[in-house]
């Protein structure tokens, strides 16, 4: 629990333990970035890939996860990092969220595991956003299982602000929720209330807040003396944090925001502090660098949040998504988890002292003026999160090749209205930068018609670029609802990606490890080696065993490779099969119709 000294991979967190596998993921983040949430499926599936770097390994863990894995996040603040065609299989599990009042910026995991009849579960509460972003964050991971009959009353009581944030969830996106997947989360939420968590030592008790939402109420933060680490300040989000404490209040933030504060909030019991310049990298990584940290090994900046109070019960300490503003504990939707513990090891001088030379004194008066190029930039993100909450709509039109029709609802053009003269908007595709246009219809038959587009590039995927007078740009994606879509676009992706026969040997080893019929080794397998019975690394078992173990009724992989097959001849890329595959591929595909009495 806030120790400085141990470094905590997401990606780690989300790995199922030994013997599981995912049941059902459902997250939530203020921003996104897609090119980052590539790696979540990942996480679920790693142990079956060659190497992280392989397109098609990861290609093959998305589509494991795709029924099972909700990302819920901010719209308006979802990116796009580093360019891949594989985000288009990330469509149905990213869900953008737009509120009435307030932000949507929790950033919390449910997870829950599968191992035969054994159930596991997962609570991970970070201050962490789904992004590439390096810095100081702070992360709690509870684990737990259902809980026996005895347990159930106090389980359900711990559990039901997360429960109730569960069951919401699916009603904030702004499209409806496929009705599946809403089912799977609401059944998800009924399980939630059973569960009973371990608890870390040496804390005693714990508790959960959802703030945001109806129903929730501000926790008890009376106590002798605080500590608030938060990178983001209000007066009054600090006034009310400090209301109950009789003595000092320690606050570690930033610089900017220690000095933006008022003069009247920086009274006697307040100490401030920032993170010292060398809180930017290990001493460890210095190291094992010969003195020397690459960039994109450091840690900079402070992201994470927490709230310790010390009481006459114990130390109680909140650790979650909240600022210390009041919008981040009135307002915004944000998840904090409350522990109790003792004082001497948890409570604020421990902290403190854990903290040690990480955290230097920083003495200030206060009432700095915000920038004003700043002001604008703050004022052009919240335009253009108004943007992203209204819904897009692209049709796509059959064509040679296609075409798609762009519009969005009237809020769209009533904030266009709204800020015409001070700030202009242009929109294009993701998969295609050169599609787009500055015009935004609230109609279908006026949307604007897009044409000359490869099925591999048609997407629900919308860029957003708004700039203002002052030369500020704010750029983001929005998920259109996408009509009329083509059922062999993602083949399309995937035949994208099949540049030789290796390639192909490579997906189809995927889809019958997928099929069940066949667990793949350490290496993939290269063509020259399709009928022979070993892999690329000279042991396992060939494809051609692999194919004949696969047919039967029940292996989706046999089906799923069938499709991509016909594609490519379709096509005409069938260059990337193997010689000789399709006289196997044929037998193979007739012995599977009949062992499963027809049913493909």
């Amino acid at each position: 629990m806030l120790e400085p000294q141990s470094r905590a991979a997401l990606t780690e967190q989300l790995k199922p333990p030994s013997g599981f596998e995912l049941e059902h993921a459902v997250g939530t983040t203020f921003t996104l970035d897609l090119a980052t949430a590539l790696a979540v499926p990942l996480s679920f599936a790693s142990h079956r890939l060659s190497a992280q770097d392989d397109t098609l390994g990861v290609l093959d863990a998305i589509r494991r996860a795709a029924d099972r894995v909700d990302v819920f996040a901010q719209a308006g603040e979802i990116s796009m990092g580093a360019r891949s065609d594989l985000v288009a299989f990330l469509e149905p599990m990213v869900h953008p969220v737009a509120l009435r009042r307030g932000l949507f910026h929790p950033k919390v995991w449910f997870l829950e595991y599968r191992a035969g009849e054994r159930t596991a579960y997962r609570f991970l509460c970070a201050s962490r956003n789904l992004t590439a972003d390096r810095s100081w964050d702070v992360i709690v991971r509870l684990d737990g299982e259902p809980a026996a009959d005895g347990q159930k009353r106090e389980a359900a009581a711990v559990n039901r602000p997360l429960v109730e944030l569960l069951r919401r969830l699916p009603w904030l996106g702004v499209h409806e929720l496929d009705p599946n997947r809403r089912a799977r989360i609401d059944e998800l939420a009924e399980r939630w209330r059973n569960v009973v968590w371990e608890q870390p030592d040496p804390m005693r008790s714990i508790a959960f807040h959802v703030f945001g939402v109806p129903g929730a109420s501000a926790p008890d933060l009376h106590g002798k003396r605080a500590l608030i680490v938060s990178p983001f300040l209000s007066d009054d989000g600090l006034r009310m944090l400090r209301s109950g404490v009789r003595t000092q209040t320690h606050v570690l933030s930033r610089a900017e925001s220690l000095d933006r504060l008022l003069p009247g909030s920086l009274d006697a019991k307040l100490s401030t502090y920032v993170l010292d310049e060398a809180a930017t990298y290990s001493p460890d990584d210095a190291d094992d660098h010969g003195g020397f940290v690459p960039p994109g090994d450091r840690l900079a900046g402070l992201h994470a949040k927490a709230v310790v109070v010390d009481r006459l019960d114990g130390a109680h300490v909140f650790l979650g998504s909240a600022n210390a503003t009041d919008a981040g504990w009135q307002s915004n939707v944000e998840v904090m988890v409350e522990f109790v513990g003792p004082i001497p090891k948890v409570g604020v001088e421990a902290t403190l002292d854990a903290l040690g030379e990480l955290k230097e004194e920083y003495v200030t008066t206060g009432g700095s003026e915000p920038d004003a190029k700043e002001e604008a930039a703050r004022k052009l993100e919240a335009f253009v999160r108004a943007l992203a909450g209204a819904r897009f709509s692209a049709r796509v039109l059959p064509a040679d090749p296609y075409a798609l029709r762009v519009w969005a609802d009237d809020s769209v053009t009533s904030s266009l209205a709204s800020r015409a003269g001070e700030v202009s908007v242009r929109w294009h595709l993701l998969t295609r930068p050169d599609l787009g246009s500055s015009i935004v219809s609230a109609a279908e038959s006026e949307g604007v018609l897009l044409q000359g587009i490869p099925l591999a590039d048609i997407t629900p995927f919308v860029v957003l670029v708004a700039r203002d007078n002052a030369g500020n740009e704010r750029r983001t994606i929005v998920l259109a609802r996408l009509l009329d879509d083509i059922e062999s676009r993602h083949d399309a992706i995937i035949a994208r990606q099949l540049t030789d026969r290796s390639a192909f040997v490579r997906l189809l080893t995927l889809l019958l490890e997928l099929s069940g019929a066949w667990t793949l080794a350490a290496s993939s397998s290269g063509a020259a080696g399709f009928f022979g019975s070993a892999d690329a690394s000279g042991t396992g078992t060939g494809l051609f065993e692999a194919l004949v173990r696969a047919v039967g009724e029940g292996h989706r992989g046999l089906a799923d490779a069938r499709r991509i097959i016909d594609y490519l001849r379709e096509h005409d890329e069938d260059a990337v099969l193997p010689d000789g595959f399709d006289e196997l591929w044929s037998q193979v595909w007739s012995a599977h119709l009949e062992l499963s009495g027809g049913h493909g």
